[in-house]
């Protein structure tokens, strides 16, 4: 089931993605879970999280597309985002909020079909993995990465900060370092791996992650910034 917040204030918009969408699933034999929005503001006050795709118009009232995906990305910086608009000339400025694309209103299938292909072309590339965590106590907990906030070495074991909980695991951070690189997960220190996705700011000395401040070695500062920027879009 995949799961898209559709936030538009106009009727015939919403019945048109309506229909396309109840298309695009029949042909790709999916199913979808739509939720409405009306304007970016209660998008915002509702959003906890747990959407695949995003489809943002731009002129809204009480608060429009730019400003809701400002703040979203203050709340969640990887889900894919793709305003649907007929402010083209605004449209552009989606990249600084890291979208995905854009749709023009009026809108054709087709290219709406070319468009919803991209996304899913990005969900699937993002798609979660689990990493199991074997527990000091012998037992095996698996975690989503993206559920990870960081992960820091504490003599011969690792403590997992998640937005479950926290768990250990008898291990060095060495030995998991390649399965964390390889994501979106970088080295601050000889014993802190942090979740990119998490990173609230950075200062000279600290970094802060999940609203928890964290030490910075300086040896670490110049890979950490070019994956964040990187992370980021290319901008910061």
């Amino acid at each position: 089931m995949i799961k898209i917040a559709i936030v538009e204030d106009e009727q015939k918009w919403i019945d048109l993605l309506k229909d396309d969408l109840s298309r695009y699933a029949k042909e790709k034999n999916i199913s979808f879970e739509p939720v409405f929005f009306s304007n970016g503001l209660n998008f915002i006050e509702e959003y906890n999280g747990g959407f695949d795709l995003i489809l943002m118009d731009i002129a809204m009232p009480n608060m429009n597309g730019l400003e809701a995906s400002k703040k979203l990305r203050e709340i969640d910086k990887t889900v894919c985002l793709i305003f649907i608009t007929t402010l083209a000339q605004y449209a552009v400025k989606g990249y600084e909020v890291n979208a995905l694309d854009f749709i023009v209103k009026p809108f054709q299938y087709e290219l709406f079909k070319l468009k919803i292909n991209r996304a899913f072309d990005y969900i699937e590339e993002r798609k979660d993995k689990d990493f199991r965590i074997i527990l000091s106590n012998g037992g095996i907990q698996k975690v989503q990465l993206r559920n990870i906030y960081y992960i820091e070495s504490k003599g011969h074991y690792l403590i997992f900060k998640t937005s479950s909980g926290e768990y250990k695991m008898r291990e060095s951070l060495n030995a998991v370092l390649d399965d964390f690189t390889k994501e979106d997960f970088v080295r601050i220190n000889r014993s802190l791996l942090i979740n990119l996705a998490y990173v609230d700011s950075y200062q000279a000395n600290e970094v802060i992650v999940k609203g928890e401040a964290l030490p910075i070695s300086r040896i670490y500062k110049t890979e950490f910034l070019d994956r964040l920027t990187i992370f980021c879009g290319g901008k910061l």
